[in-house]
């Protein structure tokens, strides 16, 4: 059995200048693709390999992964072949040139199903094809039918390992030539795309240039169409500019039947006929609302015009301007509803009616389905959403929900920031909301935090059932309202609380005066005469019932009228006493002076004036007079028995005389009649103290 004949050494270093590393492959990216060697002076190495070695095949072996790819050969058709058990495999293997004298006695080429079968392949001898950085590439090899024991002869050796290298540098020829083919393509390539670049930034520049002419005519223009509508044949000349306002392309002239089509549905009724046109009573300035035909989108319209009239006076034309006034109206629009939002929220009498109301002006006026707010608990993490409005064709929600539910928007508006959602399918951070929020019937939305010393304790919410791109102007409207919306939620609270502590502070007053009283009886327990006691204990009372008042309104004031009745009415004389006078606003201190100036009129005028006896009666009034807004009080008594001035000054009279402190005058009259009280003082110093 003949084994595979080593090559001497110096034919290897014809081949191959330098040590490779076993195993090492050159792919065909920088070669090109296989076909690209294929070609006659391949073919023309190929004879001669097979003539020098007088072999009948001699193959240009390319090796193409598990594959040899044959881009020349003599003596085959074949294209193809396997890289396993075939001589070239040694070859690629041992990175050196290998011949085998009898590929039937080879362990290896034995199994090749072209040696143990047809053509019957007996003898090869192969030399390797090295690339300039030593990587193999193929080989260039020549096979027999026959064996050959004495395997190649050294001139044979010497011209093989000559065609090989022939081979490689034809190869590497062609690789150069592939790679400058490649550089022209990549350079044609390259001014290819600078050239279109050039022509689309040119034609940027001119529709730049473009656009800011138009601009520059808008602008000078005001932004304002203009229009020649002929009566006789019913033809609207229009400038670009009205086309640019209505959304159509631009043209010349249209017909009054398709500037109609474009009015809005609700406005049509105010558009004038052709009749009150001609008889001169159609209005000439005239706003409505068209639909643009480009986005369908609603605009309000302001149309002015003048008549041109013929030789007999009869209208002819109606030449005029259009301009768009959407951007004002809807300025005006919003300013409306911000201020409907605020006179909503200031005379609404509980927290529910005042979040209702601006719920509702706020959605009716951005055409939403739902505006609400909800109440969040950072402790337990929850939405509690329990006032709000909602479009009739939208069922409302209410409820709590977790921030796990809605656990993106939850992180987001941690940070104050407002979430503004265009459409729910678009942001891909939203899709694990998507279910929640389309089970109420969202898809679009806007939700402004309310933070309170950086945390996050409520929001207001808008909500669309339909995708919307919303504008700048809608997002600020909407953070301007729920700024007027916080702020007076924010005061319903802080009053909640300051109702809470005003009773809990009249709770301790009055366990103060009962305290006080429990102390005056027991000290007059053993007294005979009674009578100061009831005067003090009565006197309590009257102090007792001004704090009433002036709790319930957070202890800032009260108002005359309200202060009478207080005193009065635990007396039972009120029905008796006819009272009468303007609003009057008192001070905290001018409020307990006066109840108990006028606590001592009726007391008194129960015991000894007009009140003691069944017909007396009271007369109480009061005017403000003067530029400096002067009050004078008048208490008159009739009908009582007959009055004279006291002999003695007592502590009623002292506070009576000291009336309403040291800006107020008070007089004392004991007509036979009845006692007159004229009590004055300036009605700054009356509210401010």
């Amino acid at each position: 059995m003949q084994d595979r004949v080593p090559v001497q050494e110096a034919d290897l270093e014809t081949l191959s200048s330098s040590a490779v590393q076993p195993g090492n492959s050159a792919g065909l990216g920088a070669y090109g693709d296989l076909e690209a060697f294929s070609d006659l002076d391949l073919d023309d190495l190929a004879i001669a390999a097979a003539s020098l070695c007088r072999t009948p095949i001699a193959l240009v072996s390319i090796l193409d992964g598990d594959q040899l790819w044959f881009s020349a050969r003599v003596g085959t058709d074949q294209t193809y072949g396997a890289l396993e058990n075939s001589g070239c495999a040694a070859v690629i293997a041992r990175r050196a040139p290998v011949v085998i004298t009898d590929m039937m006695a080879d362990p290896e080429t034995r199994r090749n199903s072209l040696v143990c079968g047809a053509p019957g392949l007996r003898f090869y001898a192969g030399y390797p094809l090295f690339t300039a950085e030593n990587e193999i590439f193929g080989t260039l090899c020549v096979v027999d039918l026959q064996k050959r024991p004495q395997g190649l002869s050294q001139r044979e050796h010497d011209g093989l390992a000559a065609l090989a290298r022939q081979t490689m540098r034809l190869m590497e020829l062609r690789r150069e030539t592939i790679a400058q083919e490649r550089r022209l393509a990549a350079q044609q390539l390259r001014r290819k795309r600078v050239a279109r670049e050039a022509r689309q930034a040119e034609a940027e520049r001119r529709q730049a240039r473009e656009k800011y002419a138009l601009h520059q005519a808008a602008g000078a223009a005001g932004g304002v169409g203009i229009y020649e509508y002929d009566l006789v044949s019913g033809d609207i000349t229009v400038s670009p500019e009205v086309c640019r306002i209505i959304g159509m392309p631009v043209t010349e002239v249209v017909t009054a039947p398709q500037w109609a089509q474009r009015v809005h549905e609700d406005d049509k009724a105010r558009i004038p006929l052709l009749s009150e046109l001609l008889d001169g009573s159609a209005p000439l300035k005239l706003e409505y609302r068209i639909v643009r035909d480009d986005d369908r989108k609603e605009r309000w319209v302001l149309r002015q015009g003048v008549l041109d009239r013929d030789a007999t006076g009869r209208p002819v034309r109606l030449i005029g301007t259009l301009q768009d006034i959407t951007p004002e109206k809807n300025a005006t629009s919003r300013l409306t509803t911000l201020l409907a939002v605020e006179d909503a929220l200031r005379a609404a009498t509980t927290r529910r009616q005042a979040l209702t109301e601006a719920c509702e002006l706020l959605g009716r006026r951005l055409e939403v389905q739902r505006v609400g707010f909800a109440a969040i608990t950072m402790r337990d993490e929850v939405f509690t959403i329990d006032h709000g409005w909602c479009s009739p064709d939208v069922p409302p929600i209410s409820g709590v929900f977790t921030f796990q539910t809605f656990r993106r928007t939850s992180n987001f508006l941690r940070s104050g920031a407002v979430l503004i959602l265009d459409d729910l399918s678009n942001p891909s951070w939203m899709e694990e909301e998507q279910e929640a929020c389309r089970a109420l019937g969202v898809e679009a939305q806007i939700i402004v935090p309310k933070m309170d010393h950086g945390e996050l304790t409520g929001c207001l919410f808008v909500h669309s059932a339909t995708p919307r791109d919303w504008t700048l102007d809608e997002t600020s409207f909407i953070r301007t309202g729920s700024d007027r919306i916080f702020t007076a939620l924010d005061e319903w609270e802080a009053e909640a609380r300051q109702e809470i502590v005003n009773h809990e502070i009249l709770h301790r007053l009055k366990n103060t005066l009962s305290i006080v009283q429990s102390l005056a009886h027991q000290g007059f327990r053993n007294v005979d005469d009674q009578g100061p006691l009831a005067t003090f204990t009565s006197r309590l009372v009257a102090l007792s019932a001004a704090h009433d008042l002036l709790m319930r309104r957070n202890w800032q004031s009260t108002d005359l009228a309200s202060l009478v009745r207080g005193v009065l009415t635990p007396l039972g004389v009120e029905e008796r006493v006819e009272v009468s006078g303007p609003f009057l606003k008192l001070g905290p201190d001018t409020a307990t002076s006066f109840s108990m100036a006028l606590h001592e009129l009726a007391t008194n005028a129960v015991k000894y004036g007009a009140l003691s006896v069944p017909d007396g009666k009271v007369s109480l009034s009061w005017t403000i007079t003067g530029a400096e807004a002067v009050m004078t009080l008048k208490w008159r008594e009739t009908g009582g028995p007959p009055v004279t001035a006291p002999k003695r000054t007592g502590f009623g009279v002292r506070l009576l005389r000291s009336g309403l402190g040291r800006h107020g005058k008070t007089e004392l009259h004991y007509a036979s009649t009845g006692l007159c009280a004229d009590l004055t003082a300036p009605t700054l110093s009356l509210a401010t103290l």
